[in-house]
């Protein structure tokens, strides 16, 4: 069996096909840190960084973009609220306490980590031959994508226009300057004190989405393989950033796999500061050991919402000790034909769409064999490489670049 993914972009589980055969460019999008990060974000990012590296398994050459959004509204709210705090103090705090959860989760570094504000010759451009093919225009120093000329709009959504237009949009602004309901903002004026750069249309800023079609062609060229994000990013950001690259070069599709995370709730209601109910990884790992936690977050399949609950951790106990006992008990860790018995049925579950848990029930059932004295020769060994391609440390995986 072949590794098969689904596509949100026509939802469907097809064969893996990339671009460049034995290359892979995969872009995720990060997060905008003007705040601290919680159990979601590190449940998105333990995910895509074993899919990551079961890639690489597969001999894959893998290039993995994930970019930091460190200017827009949020950015500059929390600014202002802080009395002006500039928003790069802000950005380098956050970052930083992300950074100590993630790599304590044995997250690799990705190969790139772009700011924003790095790339604002690269969105001025990009927004300007948007305006050149037709795609955009310019309002008062605005500059705006013109949905109604990109006609597979909604495509990845599987939504028409018009019942797009009744979903909550945030970058939805300036309904006054407008051509159609959908259109975005490519390039915005800002307010006095704000954060601003020079222009053809005026200073101004980036609007959201352009940044990420700016970023990941700069990084990754024009047609990328994966793009990686949670599902509620899929409209309207995910619906922008395919407008504006294929209308940018020309090419179709930019991306062959969109593949979008479950968010993480907390019995039964969905995380959000406004409601007080964060769960914060790094809260977890003073309870536990940060190998376990990743087990926590790999145990549910990627596309599916997880939900935290009282004991949820405590009802792995028995699992990670038995996962962690097996390889390191005393037994033939040599290379035999239990070796194939374990790696097949790890091959089968992470090539039906990368299902994870099916993989860890699998491993476990091999764990139980080797701490019974029922295994054969091998399966110890397969065993502690499967464990160390989901990234585990106790498994000898390889960690985050210094």
């Amino acid at each position: 069996m072949t590794l098969r993914l689904h596509s949100t972009l026509g939802n469907e589980t097809r064969e893996f096909r990339t671009v460049v055969p034995g290359k892979v460019r995969m872009y995720v999008c990060g997060v905008t840190p003007y705040d601290v990060t919680h159990l979601g974000h590190a449940f998105s990012y333990v995910q895509f960084d074993a899919l990551r590296r079961y890639l690489v398994s597969l001999g894959n050459d893998v290039r993995y973009v994930q970019n930091v959004t460190d200017i827009d509204d949020d950015m500059i709210m929390v600014s202002k609220r802080q009395g002006g705090r500039p928003i790069p103090e802000i950005r380098d705090e956050n970052l930083a306490i992300l950074q100590h959860d993630l790599d304590r989760l044995n997250v690799l570094r990705p190969s790139a980590n772009p700011y924003a504000t790095d790339h604002i010759p690269q969105i001025i451009e990009t927004t300007a031959r948007l305006l050149d093919r037709g795609f955009a225009y310019e309002a008062g120093g605005d500059v705006f994508f013109e949905v109604s000329t990109f006609e597979r709009y909604g495509a990845l959504s599987g939504m028409t226009l018009g019942e797009l237009a009744k979903r909550e949009n945030p970058e939805s602004k300036r309904e006054h300057k407008k051509r159609g309901p959908l259109d975005f903002l490519l390039w915005q004026t800002t307010e006095p004190g704000e954060p601003s750069w020079a222009s053809p249309w005026g200073p101004g800023r980036p609007g959201w989405s352009i940044e990420c079609t700016a970023m990941s062609i700069a990084h990754l060229g024009e047609q990328i393989d994966i793009h990686g994000g949670g599902h509620d990013l899929v409209y309207p950001h995910h619906e922008n950033e395919i407008a504006q690259a294929e209308c940018t070069t020309g090419l179709a599709p930019f991306c062959g796999y969109w593949l979008h995370n479950g968010m993480v709730q907390l019995d039964g209601v969905k995380m959000s500061k406004s409601l007080g109910n964060l769960v914060l990884a790094r809260d977890l790992m003073r309870k536990v050991e940060p190998d376990h936690l990743r087990l926590y977050l790999l145990s549910t399949h990627y596309r599916i919402d997880a939900d935290f609950r009282e004991g949820a951790l405590e009802a792995l106990e028995a699992r990670f000790g038995r996962l962690r006992s097996a390889i390191t008990a005393e037994a033939p860790a040599a290379p035999g034909p239990g070796a194939q018995r374990v790696r097949e049925g790890f091959a089968s579950a992470m090539d039906d769409d990368f299902n994870v848990p099916a993989a860890l029930d699998h491993l476990d059932e091999a764990a139980k064999r080797v701490l019974a004295g029922a295994a054969l020769k091998g399966e110890q060994l397969a065993l502690s490489g499967a464990l160390a391609t989901l990234g585990f440390r106790f498994a000898g995986a390889e960690g985050p670049a210094a």
